[in-house]
């Protein structure tokens, strides 16, 4: 099982949630055992691999149909058409542009300045705020980066393939950086967006490189320099010196001569174009340009490619990993097999009629809250237990004090350090911004790694009905903490 191959991660990273959302219909215990036996037979220990060997287990098991198998065979067809298209484009533009700024009808020579300033220069430029757009989004640059995003080529490509093929469902919008949901699904369109501009830059970069040595080898080209800039020819040499020190040593003709820079100088408000000198003699600029345009366009753009394309991986896998119920799944099957034992008092009490031996597996162990009275404290034991297998190691309550007391309660769990903190609310009532402040303090307090699990519970503490926890499943969407999901119990 474990040997098969997983498939495209971008399009597991929108199954798989999907997948485990329709699962949740299937009672917690099943889903425990199933999860929980597919991971004893999964080598490694890390995350990404075993939610995806698993998936290719779970499939071959049970091959319930994903509600959002479509879209994600749309949008990864989109990533597809949206890369060849960002490739087309910059061949084109780049093929267009040089054969433009190379353009030689005879009469004035290709002006050497005006080829660097579009070819080199303005890539420089553009280089620069790609590297801004690549920096974390800190509050000094964060106004500039959201200029620069809404102007990025792949940014405009992925919102105009959206707008023409009306995908306004919410995963659609993991193609479009302003418009993606969460912080995982944000950096996925951000870094998505970048390795589409690079695809671009890199195509239009070659294109133009090819275009220009195309238009040297089968045409005449005659080159020259000219600036209304006050720039005298021991200037121009030293700047064409300071410029080609890359390149010196590796490629010594494609450094311009003093002769070359002296005798290749006109102004175009002469009467006539510059005939002192024979144009087989202004040819050897062609070197310098070439060498110019890979070393200060193409190289950076494809280090650019090639950290974009890094990273988008790396936002795939959080992509995937920061779901919450992909982490809901990791806890189950991380979980301990922990079988209550005749040795522990309390076991008895929560499974009377239960043998030690035939007892039910145990999840581990998890701190219980109770929010606002949503059961009581001397129930949780027994409800824990029994609904979502996890031991309880101490209750506490919070929400219906004071602010100090709910504080008091935060540090106690932060005290314990616990992997598992069971959050009790009352299924019949509409999620409250206490409650958000609340458990955003407390995942401040036990770090990213500590699972924080919203049950909530009917008036007599019964199951919670399908549509209470439809209700409460988008709270816990909106609240966007990745190791925050949602149970209801068996």
């Amino acid at each position: 099982m474990h040997n098969a191959r997983p498939g495209s991660l971008f399009h597991e990273a929108l199954d798989i949630p999907a997948w485990l959302e329709a699962d949740r219909d299937r009672p917690f215990e099943a889903r425990l055992h199933r999860d929980r036996r597919i991971a004893a037979a999964l080598p490694g220990s890390d995350p990404l691999d075993r939610v995806r060997h698993w998936w290719l287990a779970v499939r071959r098991e049970t091959p319930l149909p994903a509600q959002d198998t479509e879209l994600a065979t749309r949008l990864s067809r989109a990533r597809a058409i949206i890369t060849f298209l960002m490739l087309l484009v910059g061949t084109l533009v780049g093929a267009g542009t040089a054969m433009t700024v190379f353009r030689y009808d005879g009469t004035w020579p290709v002006n050497v300045v005006t080829v660097f300033a579009v070819l080199v220069l303005l890539q420089i430029v553009l280089i620069a705020f790609t590297l801004i757009l690549m920096l974390p989004r800190v509050p000094g640059l964060q106004a500039l980066q959201n200029l620069l995003g809404g102007f990025n080529p792949g940014a405009l490509a992925a919102a105009l393939y959206r707008r023409v093929t009306r995908q306004d469902e919410q995963r659609a919008s993991l193609l479009v950086w302003h418009e993606a949901r969460g912080p995982a699904a944000a950096q996925f369109a951000r870094w998505q967006m970048l390795a589409w501009s690079q695809c671009a830059a890199v195509a239009f970069n070659v294109a133009a490189l090819l275009s220009a040595f195309a238009l040297i080898a089968f045409t005449d080209l005659a080159f020259g320099w000219s600036t209304t800039l006050r720039l005298d020819t021991d200037d121009m040499r030293r700047l064409t010196q300071l410029l080609a020190a890359p390149w010196r040593e590796l490629w010594p003709e494609a450094v311009p001569s003093a002769e070359l820079i002296e005798h290749s100088r006109f102004f175009r408000l002469a009467s006539a174009p510059p005939t002192a000198v024979a144009a087989s003699e202004l040819t050897g600029w062609w070197p310098f340009l070439l060498a110019a345009i890979t070393t200060y366009a193409l190289i950076p753009r494809c280090v650019l490619l090639l950290l974009a394309a890094v990273r988008l991986r790396a936002a795939t896998r959080n992509l995937l990993l920061d779901d919450p119920r992909v982490r809901a799944l990791l806890d189950r099957m991380s979980a301990a097999d922990v079988q209550l034992g005749s040795d522990l008092k309390e076991d008895a009490a929560v499974f009377p009629d239960a043998e030690a031996q035939s007892a039910p597996a145990m999840s581990g162990d998890a701190v219980v809250i109770v929010w606002s009275g949503a059961m009581p404290l001397r129930d949780t034991n027994e409800w824990t237990a029994t609904h979502l297998r996890w031991r309880v190691t101490e209750t506490l309550e919070a929400g219906n004090r004071t602010i100090a007391a709910d504080t008091a309660t935060i540090e106690r769990v932060a005290a314990l350090q616990p992997n598992t903190v069971v959050v009790y609310v009352r299924a019949w009532e509409a999620p409250m911004l206490d409650l958000q402040d609340f458990i955003q303090a407390l995942r401040a307090k036990v770090g990213p790694r500590c699972s924080l699990i919203l049950v909530p519970v009917g008036a007599n503490a019964e199951v919670a009905t399908e549509a209470q926890r439809t209700v409460w499943s988008r709270w816990t969407a909106r609240v966007g903490d990745p190791a925050l999901y949602l149970e209801v119990g068996a």
